[in-house]
């Protein structure tokens, strides 16, 4: 229903208020409506109420000029008002993290759950249309990161179908859409504001503006001055342009159209020395302008938005470079500027071209979206026959392979090389298209650029090893190992002595690359590890994830937990590798609880982000977990997206989709089906260019399908694979214990059976472990030791049991029981009930107590060594279980209903 009135639109947002208030409920209210229809007015009146009912309170507007500044409505909204909801020492932390957006949200999201534990929270952000890309992420996710905490949300918006109306999952949301005045409303405010009904002309008038309340007001307040009685709805515009043409001197609002928001005096007579006190005077006293003491602003953005429409292009130009060159000379970073500069920009711009060549390398990690939009714009400025053609090409093509969007890149990279001649600027360029393309999944085309420029006379020593180096990352696509691993060992050794490094680290990450594909483990994590050593975080994850494929859970759980301290500054924890590391560490350990959560976590993060392989490796977690337990219907369904196409590239998606494609279909029993999908992969397993033959695992599934088909081939050579991957990786307890295992399995080897459960008691796996008691325990029963079988398959149960993988229980117990086994519980196969306590996971309950014990997310997070994002995760399913909406009401669900055990 469309509301009129700011009294209706109040009523409508009373329940989201009173029951952060009451009871500790959050909650989202939209105020919708067309420009000038009074939403600003709204929120000011839900925020001073909020005010009188004890709220804390913070105010932000997004505006469309600044909408390049990252973040900067949401920290505008945190230090607003004379009692700013943080402190400055949290803000100046805040300030420093817009190159890191996923720790600045994580920062946002636990300094506002700690404000929510003393009063409940109101977040007020106008014109949320005009949001930049990291404010929108952070409304996106940050109601959902804090449901249950008393924070109401509240936004304006001129687009009702804007995203964030519906973004919210797990909060409750209101929208109030505004519409205009009815006319017996409009009527009687012109009778309450003129003191008498208003004349025919002027009724003609307000009947023709549609019900817009600013438009009302506007008419009326030129009757109350004496203005001419009956001027058309149109001549609005034409009143603003007459109220411009009285002012002596217009220049200072012309500049508050352009700056777009509201800026001191003396700020603008910097940027126009020529504007005087007397301007300004004469520019308030029109009513163009209104003054908050030494700060000027426009009474209503639709004033602005014609003063501004009228501008010639000329003038509008010259303003806006005006106000980039003031930013950038007054210490503002090249963000800042930005948007001037790209509406000073006139066609052969290098001085506008520059600023958005800066604007974009600051942009690259916080809005890499608007980095790729910023240098594209930068290069479409400039023409070919300009000096800073190519330089700013060249960049064009760096900050474009940053932020990953490589086709752009390499289009690029193509139009810049098409013109230089220069050998140096023409490799730099082919080794930053190449490695576009070996991300795109390109490779081949990749080798024969470098090829080529490896060709061209005069290329000096250190980019000549650069090009070796790229030309043998992209190797490992192409080539077989041995092949690749000669030019990634001569391009080390290159780019070593040149001292090159740029170099370097594309040497290394093929040679890390090359040894994780050949499950060469430990050389692997040495490559990482010097990685890391040079660039900081970058390659963490795949030092953590080497780490696990080793065994070392230990040290690999140790660098995940100093990921999420607050003395390492979080930075690491929100890298979206490191949550899969979190994930994969999680589901290895058989935690699959909170493996399952930190794959939601994953999906959301890759979505919002763009980071799709991240996202398909969550996505394939998910269809695990519910293989484990049973659910084959749920793990197609949570396959279906992997298998779809979609923007990761198929060389990325296609083995892990065929992989759980194959084990869903050995798990339903489907074996025929199972062979046929996995023998491609199996028989190219030892030329792959990916890592899955040397997971720890696998091979059981492959052997698993081989055997029940009767295929021996099949059967064979996933023994052998596994042999190998033992053999590459010695002293690992999961590598060896597995090869045994199924040597054993294989050739009727009670002997190699028994051995492989010695070895594999030092793996912390116990998926592994279950799988060889299980296995052994069979064996056991075929050669007529009952006693002993059943006791190796009880303890294959308790550890199937114990990480909650529900098929592998009901596989054994029924084994058992034809055995003639007595167990005093066993599995029943019903499944666990949607909604209570028995419905909760082992890791739901854990929450669930902490935070009905008062713990924040980020506190129990630190205690389950959980990211505070999966804790989220498991919150928002706790509420849905236990119909809660807030941490009050859980602590008293958890109180009345947690079994007294």
């Amino acid at each position: 229903m469309v509301l009129r009135g700011r009294s209706a639109a109040m009523s409508a947002a009373m329940p989201a208020l009173r029951r952060a208030a009451r009871h500790g409920q959050s909650g989202i209210v939209v105020v919708t409506g067309e420009a000038g229809i009074g939403k600003t007015a709204v929120l000011d009146a839900i925020g001073a109420q909020a005010g009188q009912m004890g709220f804390r309170t913070g105010v932000g507007k997004a505006d469309e000029i600044g909408r390049v500044s990252p973040g900067a409505p949401v920290l505008l909204a945190l230090r607003s008002g004379r009692d700013p909801l943080l402190d400055p020492a949290a803000l100046a932390e805040l300030d420093g993290l817009a190159d890191h957006p996923l720790v600045l949200i994580d920062r946002v999201g636990t300094r506002l759950e700690r404000v929510a534990r003393l009063a409940p929270v109101l977040i007020e952000i106008d014109d949320v249309q005009w949001a930049d890309q990291l404010s929108r992420l952070a409304l996106r996710v940050l109601p959902d990161r804090l449901a249950g905490n008393p924070v109401v949300w509240l936004f304006a918006t001129r687009d009702p179908t804007d995203e964030l109306v519906t973004a919210s999952t797990a909060v409750r949301t209101e929208i109030i859409p505004l519409g205009p005045l009815a006319p017996t409303d409009v009527a009687a405010i012109a009778r309450d504001r003129l003191g008498h009904p208003a004349s025919p002309a002027t009724q003609r008038m307000l009947d023709g503006v549609g019900g817009n309340p600013f438009l009302v007001n506007q008419i009326l307040d030129g009757v109350s001055h004496g203005d001419a009685d009956g001027v058309p709805p149109a001549g609005f515009v034409r009143a603003v342009e007459a109220a411009l043409d009285a002012l002596p001197d217009r220049t200072v609002v012309l500049l508050a159209a352009v700056l777009g928001r509201s800026f001191a005096i003396d700020e603008a007579q910097r940027i126009v020395p020529t504007v005087g006190t007397a301007d300004v005077d004469a520019a308030v006293a029109s009513g163009l302008l209104a003054r908050d003491g030494h700060r000027l602003r426009f009474r209503h953005d639709l004033v602005r938005e014609t003063v501004y429409a009228g501008l010639s292009t000329s003038a509008r130009q010259e303003l806006h470079r005006r106000c980039a060159r003031y930013l950038l000379s007054s210490g503002r970073d090249a963000l800042a500027a930005a948007p001037h500069a790209q509406a000073a920009a006139t066609p052969g711009d290098e001085e506008s071209a520059a600023i958005l060549c800066e604007a974009a390398d600051k942009a690259v990690t916080a809005l890499p979206d608007t980095a790729g939009d910023l240098i594209l714009q930068a290069f479409a400025l400039v023409r070919p026959a300009q000096g800073s053609w190519v330089g700013i090409g060249e960049r064009c093509v760096d900050v474009l392979h940053r932020v990953q969007r490589c086709a752009d890149a390499v289009r690029v990279a193509d139009a810049v090389l098409a013109r230089t001649g220069d050998a140096e600027t023409y490799g730099r360029i082919q080794v930053l298209a190449a490695q576009s393309l070996w991300q795109i999944g390109r490779p081949a085309e990749s080798v024969a650029r470098i090829d080529d420029a490896l060709a061209a006379p005069g290329v000096s020593p250190g980019l000549q090893a650069r090009l070796r180096a790229a030309r043998a990352l992209a190797l490992t696509r192409t080539e077989p190992a041995r092949r690749a691993r000669a030019a990634a060992e001569s391009a080390l050794a290159d780019a070593r002595q040149v001292r090159d490094h740029p170099a370097t680290m594309l040497a290394l990450q093929a040679m890390g690359e090359l040894a994780r594909n050949s499950g060469h483990h430990a050389e692997s994590l040495a490559y990482f590890r010097e990685l890391r050593s040079v660039s900081d975080t970058t390659y963490l994850a795949e030092e953590i994830v080497e780490l696990q494929l080793l065994d070392r859970y230990v040290d690999s759980g140790r660098l995940l937990e100093a990921a999420h301290r607050d003395d390492r500054g979080g930075v690491e924890a929100t890298l979206p590798s490191v949550t899969a590391a979190q994930m994969w560490q999680d589901f290895n350990l058989g935690r699959l609880d909170d493996a399952e959560a930190g794959a939601r976590t994953l999906i959301t993060v890759g979505r919002e982000i763009g980071d799709h392989k991240h996202e398909l490796d969550a996505e394939l977690v998910f269809g695990a977990v519910a293989v484990l337990r049973g659910e084959l219907a749920d793990a197609a369904n949570r396959l279906a997206p992997a298998s779809d196409e979609g923007p990761a590239d198929e060389s990325v998606r296609r083995p892990g989709v065929t992989l759980m494609e194959g084990w869903l279909a050995a798990s339903d029993g489907r074996s025929d089906d199972a062979r046929k999908i996995l023998a491609p992969l199996l028989y190219e397993a030892r030329d792959a260019r990916a890592d899955w033959p040397w997971w720890p695992g696998w091979m059981r599934v492959f052997v698993r399908v081989g055997r029940a088909t009767g295929d021996e081939r099949f059967t064979g050579e996933a023994l052998a694979i596994a042999a190998e991957g033992a053999a590459r990786n010695p002293g690992v307890a999961s590598f060896e214990g597995v090869s045994l295992a199924l040597r054993g399995l294989v050739r009727h080897d009670l002997a190699a059976l028994t051995q492989a459960n010695q070895v594999l008691a030092r793996s912390p796996r116990p998926m592994l472990r279950g799988n060889a008691a299980e296995d052994r325990g069979r064996m056991l029963l075929a050669y007529g030791k009952r006693a002993e079988g059943i006791a190796e398959l009880d303890r294959a149960w308790s550890i199937y049991h114990g990480i909650g993988a529900k098929a592998a229980v009901i596989t054994v117990q029924k084994v058992m029981r034809k055995a003639g086994a007595r167990r005093a519980r066993w599995e029943t196969g019903a499944a666990r009930p949607q909604q209570g306590w028995a419905a909760l996971t082992d890791a739901e309950v854990k929450v669930a107590e902490l935070i009905s014990d008062g713990h924040t997310n980020k506190a129990a997070a630190r205690l389950l060594n959980l990211s505070p994002n999966t804790v989220s995760t498991h919150l928002r399913s706790i509420f849905t279980k236990l119909d809660v909406q807030s941490r009050v009401q859980l602590t008293n669900a958890v109180h009345a209903l947690r079994p007294e055990s």
